[in-house]
């Protein structure tokens, strides 16, 4: 019952497509869900650290750059401007003091307001006894209320007191001093300074002790800042400033936490901002969700890709495919990153998907996948970029190779370019020491060529158990020592010489079209083989001798005939040739009609009505590939043009003109995928070869065939002829270790590696 489920399930397509992308969708998250949710810790402030916590990645330590910004904020002193208008205002005052002073001093008494002025007591009883006080105390009296300068009563009577040389003497230096102050200094709120250069100035004159003390009081009272400070400039130089701070960062594998110290508040507060920290889970949540997000958009984008553009590649087993080679680079990096994310084979998938799929499959997919390759290394941007490359490089690069050996030249060209990309990326990552970077050199060159040496490794794993043809893999099977080759050779020679130009003519076809060229020859070397087992009945192998088919009946003569497309299959699944090859031998002869012995049995029978087209025709089926339509035309057209006498470029050209068309006529080619813009261009490719192949004919020496003429009289059913088949074999293998015989079979190897 189990097993009845399990096979319904499998046969609904869009439910097993639904269960591979969602097998592919959960695993890719449960192996980078540890990415972006480290180990939480739950600590408090005073607790001994039982292990020594570390930093899950590269991270800025926003707390310490916060503080060290505001520490260089702090140390910015305040903009100042310089008002140039203090000194003249001071000097105003100046003026504006003596002024006032000359003024009282030359007015009368009695003129002088009084009203408005305040006395004690004292002072009025004073006035009262001496007139001349009473003059000097009004007189002081109005100068103190109407300048704005505070001075001692005693500092008034002594301006008040000065003569006319004084007075000027004094106005004039205390003018000049200050002007020279605001010259020489910035004044601010405190005054010192200025107080200082004011005696400074008034020590060195030549007035005596009290116009001294009066200047200084002077002096000291008008003096004020000219120094204002800019608050929009400060603002600025402080931003300025915490600009200028650099980031602190937290490294990878950094100590945040030692082992058996106990652990401060500062350090919870950097576990809180590498989010490892126990209390809060918001972080890992939104990180959860978001990494969901991400693996369903990209699977997605994959899958619509593919169903969009790469139909061949959307089905069960190629996803299947697909899928286990992304998932296993994820898992790989992942792993890897631990040790050092330089250590990943990054192209080793690539070059996997380039052989197995399709090259331009290869790299949209892998640049897809260095979504996922950036989130397991941590965005490790050196990394990510390096996966974009090795996706494009391990594909172009396998483009043109003829061994497997090939693919370990590439990962030495690989190597070559991730040792410039990672010795040039090192220096953008915090870790920018020269060791490092030999460090990373080092561990880059170690990937690239693992990533060789897994492809060659697992390569034919996936060839065996997903049953794919790999260019390398025909390759292998074009070599003339492969054992099945080396036996067609050997025992039906003639039919090995007609593969070879079989092939010839299908790979150039196949270029002409851009279908798959190396597939085209390799099939063509193969479709023939089942002729091994009567390899004499076939013409091409019929060197000097009669046709044994003259005395057969058109029936058995038809058996033999359609029987090397099932001999074929047998031999290809007893040499385990791929299945890809299998089917090309199966449908080279499509449904076709063998029809000289169709029409040799209709106009020798009693009874031509009751002979069946259905008995003279191939299994078939009619090609499925456009490789397989190729090599129906090739075989057809060579075998044709053979037969022409004496071929001519007009012959020949008529010649695949009728074979073409027949075969479209016919409806082999409907099932091929083949084009009519496809069809004239193999026509052109097919013309362009046999031009070469047929510019002269050979003729073959006759051998004597009496013997076998006289069995083949005796003749009468398909066993016999098997047996007869083995004694010819026989001879005929005796017959080629003649010299003379030798030198043909060295002429056709030679044709061979043409």
């Amino acid at each position: 019952m189990f097993k009845e489920k399990i096979a319904e399930v499998m046969k609904n397509d869009k439910l097993m497509k639904g269960i591979i992308f969602g097998v592919t969708f959960l695993f890719i998250f449960f192996t980078l869900v540890g990415a972006v949710t480290p180990e939480k810790y739950f600590l408090k402030v005073g607790d001994i650290a039982g292990s020594s916590i570390k930093s899950p990645s590269n991270i800025e330590n926003t707390i310490a750059t916060e503080q060290k910004r505001k520490e260089a904020a702090d140390k910015v002193k305040d903009a100042i401007t310089i008002d140039t208008e203090v000194a003249n205002e001071v000097s105003q005052n100046i003026q504006q003091l003596f002024s006032k002073t000359l003024e009282i001093k030359s007015t009368n008494v009695d003129d002088i307001k009084t009203s408005d002025l305040v006395f004690t007591e004292q002072e009025k009883a004073l006035m009262e006894d001496d007139n001349t006080s009473k003059n000097d105390l009004i007189k002081l009296k109005r100068l103190k209320a109407d300048v704005d300068i505070r001075l001692s009563d005693e500092s008034f009577k002594i301006l008040l007191s000065l003569n006319a040389n004084e007075f000027e003497s004094l106005n004039k230096y205390l003018d000049e001093t200050m002007g020279e102050l605001y010259k020489q200094y910035q004044i601010n709120t405190d005054l010192k300074q200025a107080q200082d250069f004011i005696n400074s100035q008034f020590n060195v004159s030549d007035f005596n002790i009290s116009t001294r003390e009066l200047g200084k009081s002077i002096g000291y009272n008008l003096v004020k800042p000219n120094v204002k400070n800019d608050s929009v400039k400060t603002k600025e130089q402080k931003e300025e400033a915490m600009k200028a701070v650099q980031p602190v960062m937290i490294k990878e594998n950094q100590i945040i936490v030692k082992e058996g110290e106990p652990v401060t508040s500062e350090q919870i507060e950097v576990l809180k901002l590498l989010g490892i920290y126990g209390e809060d889970n918001s972080f890992a949540v939104m990180a959860s969700i978001s990494l969901l997000v991400i693996i369903a958009i990209t699977l997605l984008i994959e899958g619509f890709y593919i169903y969009k553009y790469h139909k061949k590649a959307y089905t069960n087993k190629m996803l299947i495919l697909i899928c286990l080679l992304q998932c296993f680079s994820i898992l790989i990096a992942r792993i890897l990153s631990y040790i050092s994310p330089f250590l990943i084979p990054l192209a080793c998938v690539p070059m996997l998907m380039a052989l197995l799929i399709d090259e331009n499959l290869s790299i949209i997919l892998n640049v897809i996948n260095c979504v996922f390759i950036a989130i397991a290394t941590h965005s490790n941007v050196p990394i990510t970029l390096m996966a974009v490359t090795n996706a494009i490089m391990g594909t172009t690069l396998l483009k043109k190779m003829d061994t497997r050996n090939d693919i370990l030249y590439s990962s030495l060209y690989i190597c070559g370019i991730n040792l410039v990309f990672t010795a040039a990326l090192s220096y953008i990552q915090v870790d920018n020491s020269f060791k490092a970077m030999l460090i990373k050199c080092g561990y880059s060159s170690i990937a690239s060529l693992l990533s060789g040496v897994l492809t060659i490794g697992v390569l034919s794993s996936l060839e065996s158990l997903f049953d794919i043809v790999t260019t390398v893999k025909l390759l292998e099977l074009s070599n003339p020592n492969q054992p099945l080759l080396k036996k067609l050779l050997m025992e039906a020679p003639g039919t090995y010489h007609h593969s070879v130009l079989v092939a010839n003519l299908s790979e150039l076809a196949a270029e002409a079209i851009g279908a798959n060229s190396v597939l085209a020859r390799v099939g063509a070397y193969y479709h023939d083989v089942g002729k091994l087992k009567r390899s004499y009945f076939f013409k091409e192998n019929q060197v000097g001798m009669s046709n044994p088919h003259d005395k057969l009946s058109p029936n058995l003569s038809t058996l033999i005939i359609i029987g090397h497309v099932k001999d074929g299959i047998e031999l290809a699944k007893e040499y385990k040739l791929p299945e890809v090859i299998q089917d090309i031998i199966r449908e080279h002869h499509g449904t076709s009609l063998v029809k000289y012995f169709y029409i040799t049995m209709k106009n020798n029978s009693e009874k031509p009505e009751e002979v069946r087209e259905e008995d003279f025709r191939y299994p078939g089926p009619n090609p499925r590939s456009r490789e397989a339509g190729i090599i129906m035309l090739a075989d057809g057209v060579e075998a044709a043009v053979r037969s022409i006498s004496e071929p001519t470029t007009g012959k020949i050209q008529e010649m695949v003109n009728n074979i073409i068309k027949g075969r479209l006529n016919d409806g082999y080619l409907d099932s091929c995928d083949l084009t009519l813009k496809d069809i004239e261009k193999i026509r052109k490719a097919f013309l362009k070869g046999l031009s070469g192949i047929y510019h002269e004919r050979i003729e073959y020496p006759k051998l004597a065939t009496k013997e076998n003429e006289d069995k083949l009289k005796k003749i009468e059913n398909i066993d016999e002829l098997d047996k007869l088949n083995e004694v010819n074999n026989k001879s005929g293998s005796e017959k080629l270790e003649q010299p003379e015989n030798k030198s043909k079979l060295d002429n056709l190897n030679k044709e061979k590696g043409k």
